[in-house]
């Protein structure tokens, strides 16, 4: 009996040594509480895992995704700093886990990642890059050494589209530290995992995080009005009490003209307090305010947003679209008041501020009906803008306004499902514009490209995405010219 007792000691002192992973019904609901943003309760729920098993390390993996959740969405530097010192426990943690266990590459890879992510957000670019590089080694590593193990996917999935992105002239970086992936390989392990989350009951909880995923690529790289609908469906079902899947479904009911159902969205969540602060939405909510033309309680949502947000960015796009709601009042003095003060507060990383950081250092004024165009168009009242256009005078209007007003009726008949007049329109405003540093061309290009690949016209599509690479302008530049990157290299692979 003794000798037993000291075999059960000797077995126990080990496993405490090495760290286990057991994921238990507990820990998966800590993990679907983390991405809906219910922080609080996956904070209880892990306390009470710790009671029962506190050497079990998948309990530091989740700690770790509360905080990069809390950075990614907080922005907030003094919040960075204080939890950058979590990493390294952390990994050592996990490191006790024998290399028999899938988790252990898993979990290190993740975390690399997830810091790295978060490290961009706050300019450190070197040592994001770095951690990438290590987080593609232990994920690639883990998913030749345990290639039925499921999770694994969803990262990987995530580096390979990232590799993928990766402009050309940066290649060669990658060829020398041999990291390979493309948008489609990653877009299939994220499906795959997807599939699985369905059909076998012991990776369900995966079903959220990689619907959330799926559904940033499908919006964001190769927007399909098509497979973001369909996506919908699914996400309407995932969305109850899931803060991250609402934000994913107001960004697409967003890209997809459905302002209505947007603001309906927003009453759902209203006023919900067991949530993580996440004060983009208040951003989000004064677009599509904005969008309905209804100034004032736009400019009150906008006011929410750089009262509270702690981030960089963002913030002069915000100021912008404020001084937007004051032109719509007719109050010029304070929209050019307003317009300075873009001058002095967050920084111009992502597209929309440098147009704004352009906008308050040229003190450029919109034409108001082209303003009010654009505006119904985004919130998809489309015979609103449609018929504010045809009112406009054109002798009053500029070069660059005339080709925006070309552009728009193009948009519209495009969303309005005019295909043939999209794509009249879009060729006009491509042959006015290829030289006008405005993004009007550029995006026309783009989306006559879109509708030629849909069409199977993979010629006139890949023309067309060289067409807008070509461009140079100074809106939106950044994300047109990766959109149509991605593009291109479809419609050439397809060709093959």
């Amino acid at each position: 009996m003794k000798k037993v007792s000291l075999v059960f000691i000797l077995l126990f002192s080990v496993l405490v040594s090495q760290g286990q992973v057991v994921l238990t019904d507990g820990c998966k609901q800590a993990y679907n509480d983390i991405l809906s943003l219910k922080f609080n309760d996956a904070r209880i729920q892990l306390q009470s895992e710790k009671v029962f098993n506190p050497n079990n390390t998948y309990i530091v993996y989740l700690e770790n995704y509360i905080d990069f959740l809390t950075l990614f969405i907080g922005e907030n530097e003094d919040d960075f700093h204080f939890l950058e010192d979590n990493k390294s426990d952390r990994i050592k943690q996990i490191n006790k886990l024998s290399d028999e266990s899938p988790y252990k590459k898993y979990m290190l890879g993740n975390i690399h990642l997830q810091w790295a992510v978060a490290r961009l957000k706050f300019g450190e670019y070197f040592t994001a890059a770095f951690e990438i590089n290590r987080a593609y080694r232990l994920l690639d590593a883990n998913s030749r050494d345990f290639p039925e193990f499921v999770p694994n996917n969803i990262s990987l999935g995530i580096l390979h589209i990232m590799i993928g992105l990766v402009p050309d002239k940066y290649q060669w970086v990658l060829n020398v530290i041999s990291m390979e992936g493309n948008v489609e390989q990653g877009r299939t392990e994220l499906s795959n995992v997807l599939q699985k989350s369905k059909t076998d009951p012991a990776y369900v909880y995966l079903k959220d995080e990689t619907l959330f995923y799926l559904g940033f690529i499908e919006l964001n790289i190769n927007p399909d009005k098509k497979k973001a609908l369909a996506l919908l469906k699914e996400l309407d079902e995932a969305k109850h009490d899931n803060l991250l899947i609402s934000y994913l479904v107001i960004n697409i009911l967003i890209k997809t003209g459905q302002n209505e159902k947007v603001l309906n969205e927003f009453d759902l969540i209203a006023d919900r307090t067991d949530y993580l602060p996440f004060y983009y939405l208040d951003y989000l909510h004064g677009e599509c305010l904005l969008n309905k033309l209804e100034s004032i309680a736009a400019r009150k949502k906008y006011v929410l947003f750089l009262e509270n947000f702690s981030g960089k960015n963002y913030l002069k796009d915000a100021l912008r679209k404020k001084a937007w709601t004051h032109l719509l009042d007719g109050d010029t003095l304070d929209y050019f008041y307003t317009l300075k003060q873009i001058l002095l507060l967050g920084n111009d990383d992502v597209d929309s501020d440098k147009q704004a950081e352009f906008d308050a250092v040229n003190q450029i004024i919109p034409n108001i009906e082209l303003l009010k165009a654009r505006l119904l168009f985004d919130g998809g009242y489309y015979s609103k803008a449609d018929s504010v256009l045809d009112k406009i005078d054109l002798t009053v209007l500029t070069t660059d306004q005339k080709l925006e007003r070309y552009y728009r009726k193009a948009r519209i008949a495009d969303e309005s499902g005019d295909i043939e007049k999209a794509k009249i329109t879009y060729l006009q405003t491509v042959e006015n514009g290829k030289d006008s540093q405005r993004y009007f061309a550029g995006n026309a290009a783009l989306k006559l490209a879109g509708i030629y690949e849909s069409e199977g016209d993979f010629e006139q599509a890949e023309y067309f995405y060289r067409s807008c690479l070509k461009m140079d302008f100074i809106e939106y530049e950044t994300s047109i010219h990766s959109k149509a990157k991605a593009g291109l290299k479809r419609v050439v692979d397809k060709q093959d």
